[in-house]
């Protein structure tokens, strides 16, 4: 079910008999849209969705982009006709070959390896030491103290990654991990993707210096876990061992060999186990932290349902320390990451690159044509969603989470591997913190969006904390 009508006006997406390349919006001359999409990317997307149709054309400098934005075609794009589009070069630029930029049979080998740690029991294992950390960050905390939002939000979600899936201390010399990690975004800020990759920019520099560090301290972990005692259920003691002597050997010798696995098993060489960390430790606390981030700001402004959601915490954990049993009781508590995913999905765009001539209604995208999937255009669209810019958790009384015009965290079978980590691990830190403070919005309340690769807040979100 959706909120709205899911028709297709005939200004979005007129039918054709004849092909066409897509309309792109008025531009200037030479640089086309590249000033208006560099300055305000997400609405230079739902300003020309409403102007010129559910497919049209980037006219930028560096050659035409193309970008999709109605649930029927993110679905062929995502599910359906998934082999007709492919990761862009850019996954494999940050993340190298793994899970998230890779296909075929190597992203089904990596994806099996990494399924156990994501889902069912291990999920389940790791949420007494979400809770903790989530205790140890508010704890920090002074009455009325102003804290960075964002900041404290990623260092706890990476607190929780590094003592969970990674099993090491967030407190030693690779903190600088963290650093490294949220430096990825800045390759893909609006302005660095709209220019040739043979220009310059602090942007990239700072992408390639925190791509140096990540190499350098992932590999050091994979070497402490082939010598030390690190968890059997880690997942860098995982990759360690699945390297073995015929998958590249010894990490610690910095060797290379064959990564193909036996059998059809994932068996990475040191360098394919070390890509897997770092598009691991990028995806696995920086989404989250935004999610987070994001939630507390639409609590902070929205203060009757702030008291509900406060109320219920109260009522289902009570002085107990948030457990998985009460999870389910959280109804109201979930709602509120769902429409909060919705107005502020961390993934504003999903990258694609189509292999062959793909035709939509008639607008055409190239073999070899760039296209994004926008996520943030379906999510704010009044066709699919009544009063689109609303904060309203009460719509998910009625709606499912469904791939039709939600995909905070994709589709299909390349959905997000850690969404249901993701989606615990943001209930049980949320519970954690709402249960010691309350959260006041600085400022005027107001949220400006500055993407990259991610749906970054435009500064760090300051607000005060006041204990309950």
């Amino acid at each position: 079910m959706t909120d709205a009508d899911q028709s297709t006006p005939e200004r979005r997406a007129p039918t054709s008999t004849e092909n066409r390349t897509p309309p792109a919006p008025s531009g200037l001359p030479l640089l086309g849209n590249a000033v208006a999409f560099a300055r305000d990317p997400l609405t230079f997307t739902t300003d020309a969705v409403e102007d010129v149709g559910d497919v049209f054309r980037i006219d930028l400098p560096v050659g035409d982009r193309y970008v999709v934005a109605h649930p029927e075609y993110a679905a062929r794009v995502l599910v359906s006709e998934r082999d007709a589009f492919e990761k862009t070069d850019d996954f494999a630029l940050a993340f190298g070959e793994s899970v998230v930029a890779v296909e075929g049979e190597d992203w089904r080998e990596q994806r099996q390896f990494l399924n156990p740690f994501f889902f069912g029991p291990q999920i389940r294992s790791f949420l007494p030491t979400m809770r903790r950390r989530a205790v140890e960050r508010a704890e920090s905390w002074d009455d009325g103290e102003s804290i960075a939002t964002l900041s404290e939000m990623q260092a706890l979600t990476f607190d929780v990654l590094a003592t969970t899936v990674l099993d090491f201390d967030p407190e030693s010399n690779r903190a600088e991990l963290r650093r490294a990690a949220d430096d990825l975004n800045a390759y893909f800020d609006p302005l660095t993707w709209a220019l040739p990759n043979w220009v310059p920019t602090p942007s990239r520099r700072r992408f390639e210096e925190a791509k140096e560090t990540l190499r350098r301290e992932l590999r050091a972990l994979l070497a402490d876990a082939e010598t030390g005692p690190g968890s059997e259920d880690s997942l860098v003691s995982a990759l360690s061992a699945a390297m073995g002597p015929d998958a590249g050997g010894s990490v610690a010798a910095d060797d290379s060999g064959d990564a193909d696995g036996e059998n059809g098993q994932y068996a990475p060489d040191a360098d394919g186990a070390v890509d897997q960390l770092i598009g691991l430790v990028f995806a696995g606390h920086e989404t989250t932290a935004l999610a987070l981030t994001f939630t507390l700001h639409c609590l902070a402004t929205h203060p009757a349902v702030y008291d509900r959601v406060e109320a219920e915490v109260d009522d289902v954990v009570g002085d107990e320390p948030v457990g998985w049993e009460h999870l389910e009781g959280l109804d109201v508590l979930e709602r509120v990451v769902d429409e909060s995913l919705r107005l502020y999905p961390p993934v504003h765009a999903l990258p694609r690159e189509a292999t062959r001539t793909v035709e939509f209604d008639g607008d055409v995208i190239p073999a070899g044509g760039e296209l994004l999937v926008s996520v943030f255009a379906l999510h704010r669209d009044s066709r699919f969603w009544d009063d689109p810019a609303t904060f309203d958790p009460s719509r998910w009384h009625e709606r499912e989470r469904s791939d039709d015009a939600y995909l905070p965290f994709g589709a299909g079978a390349r959905r997000c591997v850690g969404e249901t980590f993701a989606r615990v691990e943001a209930q049980v830190v949320l519970a954690a913190l709402l249960r010691r403070f309350r959260f006041e919005r600085v400022g005027d309340g107001d949220l400006s969006l500055s993407p990259a690769m991610t749906n970054q807040p435009a500064g760090d979100v300051p607000m005060r904390v006041h204990r309950r």
